[in-house]
């Protein structure tokens, strides 16, 4: 027991009161004489030993009655199991958490309002000389700033919903370094959060016996959740007049089986597909959705369903750049190749051009999107220097070397695209045995995939592809004897295909095949570096733009399409021909973006909630206390009870048990026995 008065106490001196009335206050009896006092001298005895106890006990109740009420004006407490009593002002951080899953109900409110009303609970257990923090998930530069107990009232009425979703250790050292720097030794955290186990890691908790964490958990009365996953296109690139499908994914957190979700696909505000999905409990269900592109620019794509009260994830956004030309430059060897110049000459998405060999500049090559190299003899060092770094810089090579090729000339600069050898001509005659149709230039050209149902390419001659240590190859081609006719290999940012042989009639029928006009045209196609059609908001990752930025003179802006707001400046990085992005953390919303250049739309972007905050995945307060022990998070401790109010709780917790009242109470007792006493008949 402590006495938080223990002043006080110098008031048991009053108990000497009691002891001296009844010292000066003996009754005193007088003789009588009697003839026969043998009875009377009995009578006499007892009716003194009934007096000397009646008299001592009245001492005693008034003994105790002065001692208990000393003792109430003391204030005497018990301190808590494992919290010590505290005395003097508080540093008091509370944690809200404002994720988005905090928009459940616990049946009368959100679970962010209870969180809001559980702070102001704990803010009045404490008084005017303590001193507040408030954090919420989004640990910006003003929740770092010490709070009076009107200003902290204040700054928790104001917080609101957010997309930012930090671990708990994360949002605790936080707390705990800013709790550091406190003036006042008593040291308080509290972390007002449902726990949803996404961000729960207790295993790596802070740990520091100078402060003390409190968590509070809050329980919503329903936990179902319908929300689109994600979205995936069926090509890498696209183009006026192409056929897209979108596969969307749906995840039902609920326990009961869905019939006919609604869901609906917009391009640029129109709808453009609608479909209804049945998605068991606890389950995904997947649902293709059909639009063709019908004009160039940015599209703003997004995909919509319907669910309550948990709506942050009911929408997905995407956008598409549809160029309006490709730009293609072959370099020719000797003659015009009449095959390449059908395919691509009269093709108004490409701007084909043609260059003889002797009236090539290196400065052609900038530019481009895709460079062929028709039967060149030989590969000059200057050229393949220049057509490195166009490569490297996201840029597509086709190498078809001459059957008369000098192989030493083309293999260091294959060596230096790390891309197969050549290795001799082969002039016997070989037929095409295998072709692979999971490779991006025949995704979605043929019904079936099987080698069988298509006629394939011969060849009569032919450079053998050999590969070394450090070569990477994607054979797409292959002879029936293992040689590759057609390989790819990846460099940079960009991609070189390479060709055994050249495409013309003597070598080869291979520009008389269904396979010649997909492989050819889908290679320019596919030279067009897309931008994601969709990006998480708060990834790490750089985002390849499409488009070349200089951002030096702060020219470009990143604009949001729902809002027609300017969202700032974006941190465009150049690198050579390839630009990208980088989040900071600046963008709150999802939604569609355009990248604004000289007051231009340039380019889309796309940017979506991350899907962690979607899982209805909670821990209970059964697993907190289970885990803190398990743990030895002897610093850390669940509250018991979230349905009672915080205030009195947190006093009980500081000040200990309060037994005062219960002095007060024995005080009267010991009185009203006194006056019992007194008035018993003698």
């Amino acid at each position: 027991m402590v006495f938080t008065s223990p002043l006080f106490l110098t008031g048991l001196v009053a108990v000497a009161i009691p002891i001296v009335v009844h010292l000066f206050n003996f009754r005193r009896y007088k003789k009588v004489y009697f003839s026969n006092v043998e009875h009377l001298e009995q009578l006499q005895t007892e009716t003194r030993r009934q007096s000397t106890l009646r008299q001592l006990l009245i001492l005693a109740t008034r003994i105790m009655a002065i001692v208990f009420l000393v003792l109430a004006f003391a204030r005497p407490v018990t301190p808590n199991h494992n919290s010590p009593l505290r005395t003097g002002a508080s540093d008091v951080s509370i944690y809200v958490d404002n994720s988005f899953s905090m928009e459940n109900s616990d049946g009368s409110t959100t679970l962010l309002e209870a969180a809001k009303n559980k702070s102001r609970e704990i803010v009045a257990a404490y008084g005017p000389t303590d001193r507040f923090q408030l954090i919420t998930n989004d640990l910006e530069g003003r929740h770092f700033h010490w709070l009076s107990k009107e200003e902290m009232l204040s700054a928790i009425d104001e917080v609101q919903v957010s997309s930012a979703s930090p671990k708990l250790s994360t949002v605790s050292r936080r707390q705990n370094d800013f709790l550091k720097s406190g003036r006042n030794n008593n040291k308080q955290a509290f972390v007002i959060s449902d726990f949803q186990s996404s961000v729960v890691d207790l295993d790596i908790f802070p740990r520091d016996s100078s402060i003390t964490t409190t968590l509070v958990p809050l329980e919503s009365t329903s936990q179902n959740n319908v929300y689109i996953d994600s979205l995936a296109l069926n090509a890498p690139a696209f183009y006026r007049g192409n056929s897209v499908t979108a596969t969307v994914w749906l995840r039902n957190d609920g326990d009961e089986n869905l019939e006919k979700t609604p869901v609906t696909l917009y391009i640029n505000d129109r709808q453009r597909a609608i479909a209804n999905v049945d998605i068991p409990a606890q389950a995904t269900a997947t649902t293709d959705m059909h639009f063709t592109i019908d004009g160039n620019g940015i599209l703003d794509g997004r995909v919509e369903t319907t669910d309550y009260p948990v709506t942050f994830d009911d929408k997905y956004y995407f956008s598409l750049n549809i160029r309006e030309r490709i730009k293609m430059l072959t370099v020719e060897g000797n003659s015009t190749n009449e095959y390449l110049n059908r395919l691509f000459g009269s093709d108004s998405s490409i701007a084909y051009k043609t260059l003889n060999i002797k009236q090539m500049d290196f400065s052609y090559i900038e530019g481009n999107d895709i460079i062929l190299l028709d039967e060149l003899p030989s590969l000059t060092t200057g050229m393949v220097q220049t057509l490195h770094s166009f490569v490297n810089d996201g840029g597509t090579l086709v190498v078809i070397p001459a059957a008369n090729a000098d192989e030493t000339s083309y293999n260091e600069a294959l060596r230096l695209f790390a891309a197969p050898q050549l290795s001799g001509y082969n002039k016997g005659r070989s037929t095409t045995a295998r072709v692979d149709f999971d490779n991006q230039l025949y995704r979605n050209v043929f019904a079936s995939k099987s080698n069988d149902n298509i006629e394939l390419p011969t060849v009569s001659g032919y450079h053998r592809l050999a590969a070394y240590s450090a070569t990477l190859r994607d054979p797409i081609i292959t002879l029936a004897n293992g040689d590759d006719y057609l390989c790819a290999t990846p460099c940079g940012n960009g991609r070189i295909y390479l060709f055994a042989a050249p495409l013309r009639d003597a070598h080869t029928d291979f520009v008389r095949q269904a396979l010649f006009v997909p492989t050819l045209y889908n290679m320019a196609l596919y030279s067009i570096r897309p931008t994601p059609p969709a990006t998480t908001l708060g990834s790490t990752m750089p985002i390849v733009l499409s488009a070349k930025y200089d951002n030096e003179a702060g020219s470009v802006k990143l604009v949001s399409v729902e809002r027609q707001k300017h969202e700032g400046i974006p941190d465009i990085r150049r690198t050579g021909n390839t630009s990208t992005l980088v989040q900071h953390g600046t963008l709150a919303d999802a939604g569609n973006y355009h990248i604004v250049q000289d007051g231009k739309d340039v380019e889309g972007l796309s940017f979506n909630y991350s899907r962690l905050e979607s899982q209805m995945d909670f821990t209970s307060r059964g697993d907190l206390v289970k885990m803190l022990k398990d743990y030895n998070l002897d610093n850390c401790s669940v509250v018991r009870n979230v349905d009672k109010p915080l205030d009195s709780y947190l006093k009980e917790q500081m000040q200990g048990h309060r037994l005062w009242r219960w002095c007060i109470l024995l005080a009267l007792l010991m009185l009203a026995f006194e006056v019992l006493l007194v008035r018993l008949p003698k």
